[in-house]
């Protein structure tokens, strides 16, 4: 196909992850624009100069290389990739995510983790495995009723878990970077702090859940000096990104009976490597980052996609824009 002085859409997601008629539905809204799926390297260099638009998941190596580009849509909510690339924070083009669809699943993610600790399903499941019945005695079956939640990054995702966390009868702090000092509590009787207090606030956490995404500021946040500020028998989840966690700190925080345990969707380096001390630690649960998937989530994110495309060509703000600085 000639692509000479073609203004292209890009849509960067295999096959699998377009969902049915979605492809049509681009080629309809795209007015004129050339629609290219691919979400091959090779097959999208000999394009870069005519790509206008891109959609899914963009190699961010090539937007630099790519002169007209003027709009980016992810298919995920993380910006995260831009701090690898920054010449592509420097490039004039505007990048929006899908933000806005990750809290119900991700809120279910954190809770069915939360209750997997509490109940025991880790050694229960185990056990199952090996045909033995396990029967657990009462102080290794703590309730969430009573205990204190603080999240860090207290944005839509965590309001919605702290709403959850509510119903089960629990205290809630969220710590933002803006918190609003004149309207210190969010419905639900949530307070909200900055994050100036986090050393004040984690002695009184039973459970820390971090939601943060990665920034310069945020990598490596949470270390040793945090994980010495929790108090004894906590517990600490991470859902949002593994590269804010300084994760040696972690390891040794769990090996020296600093903290009670570990809930992580994410780590540093994915897939986790096989001879992270992580992997064999009883008093740890790991999924492979998979918090934020659901069912239908890319007919969710063409949603998003599709109406963000209408905005875009009407000159109308978008939705979900992404600082490039700040990588949010």
């Amino acid at each position: 196909m000639n692509h000479r002085n073609k203004k292209i859409l890009l849509l960067a997601l295999p096959p699998d992850r377009v969902p049915p008629g979605g492809l049509e539905k681009l080629k309809t809204a795209a007015r004129g624009r050339e629609v290219v799926p691919t979400a091959s390297k090779r097959q999208i260099e000999p394009l870069l100069e005519h790509v206008e638009i891109g959609i899914g998941e963009i190699p961010f190596s090539l937007i630099p290389r790519m002169p007209n580009l003027k709009w980016v849509q992810l298919w995920m909510a993380g910006a995260d990739r831009l701090q690898l690339y920054p010449q592509v924070k420097a490039h004039p083009f505007l990048l929006t995510n899908a933000s806005g669809m990750h809290g119900r699943q991700l809120t279910e993610h954190i809770f069915a983790l939360l209750l997997a600790w509490g109940r025991g399903l880790k050694r229960a499941i185990t056990a199952q495995g090996k045909h033995e019945w396990l029967q657990l005695a009462p102080p290794e079956l703590p309730v969430l009723w009573g205990k204190t939640m603080l999240i860090l990054g207290y944005g839509t995702i965590g309001k919605e878990t702290a709403l959850a966390a509510r119903a089960f009868g629990m205290n809630v702090t969220g710590i933002r970077r803006h918190a609003p000092p004149a309207v210190p509590e969010e419905p639900g009787n949530i307070r909200v702090e900055p994050p100036a207090r986090i050393l004040e606030l984690l002695p009184q956490a039973d459970i820390v859940v971090n939601i943060l995404p990665l920034t310069p500021e945020t990598a490596d946040s949470f270390g040793s000096r945090e994980f010495g500020a929790m108090k004894a028998g906590a517990l600490y989840m991470n859902v949002g990104r593994g590269a804010t966690t300084d994760e040696d700190a972690l390891i040794d925080a769990l090996r020296e009976g600093r903290i009670a345990g570990a809930l992580l969707d994410v780590v540093k380096k994915e897939p986790l490597p096989p001879d992270s001390p992580l992997w064999d630690m009883e008093n740890v649960i790991i999924t492979g980052h998979y918090a934020g998937l659901r069912e239908n989530y890319d007919d969710l994110a063409l949603e998003i996609a599709l109406d963000n495309l209408g905005r875009y060509l009407k000159g109308e703000p978008l939705r979900n824009l992404v600082d490039k600085n700040a990588g949010y």
